[in-house]
């Protein structure tokens, strides 16, 4: 077999690079000497000669003679190490060979070994099917005696059962006469039942209908709701009527009774927080609203700043619950009490704290004060201790 493979140098890879040669076998790859290798590379040229028309040194010569040699030696070493990569390339094509021809070999064997196990499977096969159609002459044999006394038995067998026939067709008819006259009796009983329980269940329907007191229209008690003075409201006019007790802002009342809205919870929960929020303001004596003019909610008691101030959650905005209008700096003018109790304090030398508004009196000590709710302030001028320069 010839096998072509490709040897590249590395030096003179153009010159080589499409250049192909023949393997041999290993016996005729002793005739491929050294010399042959050798012949197919260009050989080293001799010492370079120094031009005619340069006049150099002899120590230049010898330098260029010495460089020519290294580089003769290098490219014979390129040369031979491209000899022995080629020489483990025939040793591998040679390997190669060798397994291919022992999986030939093997390929065979195993052909010879697979066809004298089909021939033998052959034989079995063709002594098992004699043996087989042996079997199933003999059982188609025995099968035909069997069917013989078999048909014998059926006939004696359709005598008995159509004289047991005759005796069940007669007794069928006495029970079928039987069971339509018990038939009868239960549907007479099932239907008086069943008038019986419808009777019940319209009685105990009755008893459940409740009439609403608004639309006069009778329901279930299931789908109807109960005031806490016995009266029933479909939820249809139980959400009329607390929504037009929210748009007259007054409360919804039966029989002179206040209906909590939380007793309900078909009412969404939007629409029981501001019903309970029109409540509050209702109840609520002396309510305030937000001095916005823009916005002039109700503020609830729970939004109060202590006792002076009520916060806006609406806009931001606060108001002064004396005046009624925006906060504003200092003591309300509205505030009598307040302006009392400022006209005392300032006829007994008082300061009110800058934190907490409340008065504090200087019994000894120095100017800086301390007040129970932790605010500092200086007691000549009430400014906030740290920010008065003056004293």
């Amino acid at each position: 077999m010839e096998v072509k493979c490709q040897v590249i140098r590395p030096n003179d890879a153009r010159q080589y690079r499409q250049r192909s040669v023949s393997v041999l076998p290993r016996s005729d790859s002793t005739q491929y000497s050294t010399s042959r290798r050798y012949a197919e590379y260009p050989k080293a040229s001799a010492a370079p000669q120094p031009p005619t028309q340069l006049a150099l040194s002899p120590k230049t010569y010898e330098r260029l003679a010495a460089v020519k040699r290294e580089q003769d030696g290098l490219r014979d070493n390129v040369i031979a190490e491209a000899l022995v990569m080629r020489e483990r390339q025939y040793e591998e094509l040679e390997r190669i060979q060798q397994l291919r021809e022992a999986a030939v070999r093997e390929q065979r064997e195993r052909e010879e070994v697979l066809r004298q196990q089909q021939m033998e499977d052959f034989e079995q096969m063709m002594l098992e099917f004699e043996t087989r159609r042996a079997i199933e002459e003999e059982e188609r044999i025995a099968e035909q005696v069997r069917r013989e006394a078999m048909i014998e038995s059926i006939r004696e067998s359709m005598i008995r059962m159509r004289d047991e026939a005759v005796r069940q067709r007669q007794l069928e008819q006495d029970r079928i006469l039987a069971e339509q006259v018990e038939e009868e009796a239960r549907i007479e009983e099932a239907r008086i039942q069943a008038q019986a329980e419808a009777e019940e269940r319209e009685r105990i329907r009755r008893e459940r209908l409740r009439e609403c007191v608004v639309c006069m229209e009778e329901d279930d008690m299931s789908s109807m709701i109960q005031s806490p003075c016995a009266h029933w409201y479909c939820h249809e006019d139980l959400q009329t009527a607390f929504q037009s007790a929210l748009n007259s802002r007054q409360p919804f009342r039966c029989c002179r009774q206040d209906i909590p809205v939380d007793l309900y919870p078909t009412l969404t929960d939007g629409f029981r927080e501001r019903y309970r929020l029109m409540i509050l303001e209702l109840t609520t004596p002396n309510p305030v609203y937000c001095s916005n003019r823009a916005c002039g909610v109700f503020v609830p008691p729970s939004q109060y700043q202590g006792p002076d101030i009520a916060a806006c959650r609406a806009c931001g905005s606060t108001t002064c619950r004396m005046c009624r209008n925006a906060t504003h700096v200092g003591i309300c003018p509205q505030d009598v009490g307040m302006q009392q109790a400022v006209s005392l304090a300032t006829s007994n030398g008082w300061r009110p704290c800058p934190n907490c508004n409340n008065m504090v009196e200087k019994s000894s000590g120095c100017t800086h004060m301390t007040c129970r709710c932790g605010g500092q302030f200086c007691y000549i001028c009430g400014g906030v201790w740290g920010a008065c320069r003056a004293h």
